[in-house]
């Protein structure tokens, strides 16, 4: 009786999700009913706006959500510090870079594999492993260190790509509200292109659950029961640099995503990964929708980068985190 209660609970997260898929969908500078969409009251011209505008665009505000809650519940499993994710370490940068340095490239390696999609993976590999080996360096702080590793490298990405951004040509201008995070313009090529690599990522990320409960013991006593660690080292970095770059590529960098959904669900849920990883991927979704629908409505016509509002609320609550942690570790 008690575990069919447990499963419903956790149903319910999904609920909300889909309600506030509904709300997005149907919200915008036109209100559209959702009971009238299914009817024959419905114009030619709401149904339009709904299927070919504001229904692509919700999904991949789900697909990038899902992406960023569970990464950022994979790297605060993997690194045992509760202030990683693909932001705040600088994956997201990496890949931005990668991105804007194949921005100019127009060939594709397959349907879904384009050069943009390419580099941003391979800068989001470069920027992982670059952030974890300078973590790496000072063993007995690793956890300040890895922050602030993954400050200084996300920066220098940073710093790179405007220099991109302010030499290239004009057409890389177009990237600059890209970089602050915006679904705005995106339709179904957008989301058949990254769905591919999403569901990929998603169920990489959801591997590495079993692996990540047993390294919550501490990395010696994990190698004494068997872990691989450089095996799971390698799958959680390339699972969590192909989720970054995924959601990178479709929406932009989006901050705090990562950092919110799973402590969100780790006070709900407890700390099995299991659990943890899916549903930060359910709540990083909500809280992406959430923020996407504030983004286009608030100051309708006109619209915010969802990456603004994702930082206006992530910022507060990174520093209650922050606050939190450090007074653990006194």
């Amino acid at each position: 009786m008690k575990t069919n209660i447990e499963r419903f609970l956790k149903t319910i997260p999904l609920f909300i999700l889909i309600f506030l898929c509904v709300i997005a969908v149907c919200t915008g500078t036109k209100f559209i009913n959702p009971f009238l969409l299914l009817s024959d009251a419905c114009s030619k011209t709401d149904f339009t706006i709904v299927t070919r505008i504001r229904l692509p665009r919700v999904l991949l505000s789900v697909l990038c959500g899902a992406l960023l809650g569970g990464t950022g519940a994979v790297f605060q499993g993997f690194f045992r510090n509760p202030l990683a994710d693909a932001g705040i370490m600088g994956v997201s940068s990496g890949a931005t870079f990668g991105a804007l340095l194949a921005g100019g490239l127009s060939f594709s390696f397959c349907s879904f594999l384009s050069p943009v999609s390419f580099f941003a993976f391979a800068g989001a590999v470069v920027s992982s492993l670059c952030v974890y080996g300078l973590s790496k360096i000072f063993r007995e702080s690793s956890s300040i260190t890895l922050l602030l590793s993954g400050t200084a490298v996300g920066t220098f990405f940073s710093a790179v790509s405007s220099i991109l951004l302010m030499t290239r040509d004009k057409n890389f201008h177009s990237f600059y509200a890209w970089t602050m995070g915006s679904f705005n313009a995106k339709g179904w090529d957008d989301f058949f292109m990254f769905v591919i690599p999403s569901v990929i990522a998603l169920i990489l990320l959801v591997l590495c659950a079993e692996d990540l409960d047993v390294l919550s013991c501490g990395e010696d006593v994990a190698q004494g029961l068997g872990l691989d660690y450089k095996k799971t080292e390698k799958f959680v970095l390339l699972a969590g640099s192909l989720a970054a770059s995924s959601a990178v590529c479709a929406g932009g960098i989006i901050s705090f995503v990562g950092l919110i959904a799973p402590h969100i669900v780790r006070k709900i849920y407890g700390p099995k990964h299991n659990t943890l990883i899916v549903q930060s991927m359910v709540y990083g979704a909500a809280i992406m929708i959430l923020s996407d629908t504030l983004a286009r409505t608030v100051l309708s016509p006109a619209e915010i980068p969802v990456g603004i509002v994702t930082s206006l609320i992530g910022v507060p609550f990174f520093i209650f985190v922050l606050v939190q942690f450090c007074g653990e570790r006194k």
